[in-house]
């Protein structure tokens, strides 16, 4: 109603919200994660395109072979702990030293076990003696990432400033490094020696601003018992991950071996286009997570409306990206791609609809991080990675890249019916039509009602 509408543009409506202490705060929080994942995402974007034009389809898709499959193996240096950890440190805060301590040599031991796997895997898929360097290379971003837990740590106490600003310091770091590289017309081994670099860069400014603001990585302590809990939640959650990863990056794998390098390629630019704002609904979720957490414990009214304004936010969002993107993919692809890509068009349209089982998906496992749910999560993506690699073997021998686009269509919805299928889930799918229909009554909608 037009009322209603007036009443949340007034000033005095918006000062009133403002000088909320909570809403200010996640405001702040989400902003600075908007901050750094847009200037990133944008710079990476520009780069890419670069990066594409400068290598050409062949090259461009066999360096995305190289992501995606040491990404196959992530799981095994994530072990799915993340989550957990930040559950935790909300609700144990003056135990933080023993969780944060426990995760990192949990990930570190984690990453070297992975850089052993995928040396292993590689040799026995291939032997291009530069595409095992590659790969090999790569993998050590592994090690570095372990540090992400004092990301996780400043996300749990609403201190996204911090990881911001060190992930647009490398960002930048990187970009100009990759220029130059390229103006100097040399391949793909000093590429990927780059990406290496700059996780090395944002594990170092983690670490900076871990001590600056007043706390002693020597005071990490490992505690054999809390690793045991820790694993013992997070087993499900690896699982999902891995089953994630594996959906994630087995069309490009997949595609490479079936078709080539440069169908790689193509199909690499109509997938990086259509995820390229996964980060707004994952940045959304991601900082209002502690929100959700503080609403359980409130009572299950206030729990119940923020999933409910949450739900509605990522179908809505979600839709009309994938309205836009499927009306000007054609420009999209041709103005930031050139002509060599164009074919990336029909993927892209296809491609680009899953974002709303996806966006649906974040809140989703959020959700079942909460109720400690995690095996449910883990079944239903093993079943959308099996899906998918199934249909992969179906659709791409037929239909090329666009099989693939539609494979993993197909895959994301069959996460998300499935995750909603279970009995103690049910409810959701009342809460997710129930916000879907209440946000078309009242947009726009009060979305401090999240983190109020």
């Amino acid at each position: 109603p037009n009322k209603y509408i007036m009443q949340t543009l007034s000033l005095g409506y918006i000062k009133e919200r403002w000088n909320h202490v909570g809403f200010k705060r996640y405001v702040q929080n989400i902003g600075w994660m908007f901050l750094a994942r847009i200037f990133i995402l944008g710079v990476a974007f520009f780069i890419n395109a670069y990066m594409a034009r400068y290598l050409g389809p062949a090259n461009f898709g066999l360096l995305n072979y190289v992501f995606s499959f040491v990404g196959l193996f992530a799981f095994i240096s994530s072990l799915g702990i993340e989550n957990v950890a930040s559950r935790e440190i909300v609700k144990y805060h003056n135990k933080k030293n023993q969780i944060i301590g426990t995760s990192f040599y949990l990930k570190l031991f984690g990453s070297f076990f992975a850089m052993l796997v995928i040396f292993i895997a590689a040799r026995i898929s291939t032997d291009d003696p530069i595409l095992l360097g590659l790969i090999s290379m790569y993998s050590l971003t592994f090690i570095f990432s372990a540090f992400n837990i004092v990301e996780i740590y400043f996300q749990s106490q609403v201190l996204s400033k911090y990881p911001a600003l060190v992930t647009i310091f490398a960002g930048i770091i990187s970009a100009i490094l990759k220029i130059v590289i390229m103006s100097f017309g040399v391949g793909i081994i000093w590429l990927t020696a780059i990406y290496v670099l700059e996780s090395a860069i944002v594990a170092t400014g983690l670490l900076l601003f871990f001590i600056y603001n007043g706390h002693n990585i020597k005071e990490w302590v490992f505690d054999k018992a809390l690793a045991l809990m820790i694993l013992k939640d997070s087993w499900p959650l690896m699982i999902s991950f891995m089953a994630f990863s594996i959906y994630m990056k087995i069309d490009q794998v997949m595609i490479k071996n079936m078709i080539g390098n440069e169908q790689t390629g193509i199909y690499a630019v109509a997938s990086k286009l259509a995820e390229f704002w996964y980060f707004i609904p994952s940045t959304i979720c991601a900082s209002v997570f502690p929100a959700l957490i503080n609403a359980k414990k409130t009572g299950q009214i206030l729990y119940e409306a923020r999933l409910k304004k949450l739900y509605g936010l990522m179908f809505w969002l979600s839709l009309f990206v994938a309205i836009i993107i499927t009306i000007f993919a054609p420009v999209i692809v041709f103005l930031f791609f050139g002509n060599q890509y164009l074919e990336a068009v029909t993927t892209l349209r296809i491609y680009i609809w899953a974002g709303i089982s996806i966006s649906i998906g974040f809140v989703l496992s959020y959700y079942l991080v909460i109720e400690e749910r995690t095996k449910i999560s883990a079944i239903s993506t093993v079943i959308g990675a099996i899906s998918n690699i199934i249909l992969n073997i179906i659709l791409i021998p037929r239909y090329g890249i666009n099989g693939a686009a539609f494979a993993s269509f197909i895959s994301y919805t069959t996460i998300t019916v499935s995750t909603l299928s279970f009995k103690e889930n049910r409810n959701q799918t009342i809460i997710i039509f129930e916000s879907v229909k209440s946000s078309m009554k009242n947009f726009p909608y009060n979305i401090s009602d999240l983190i109020k």
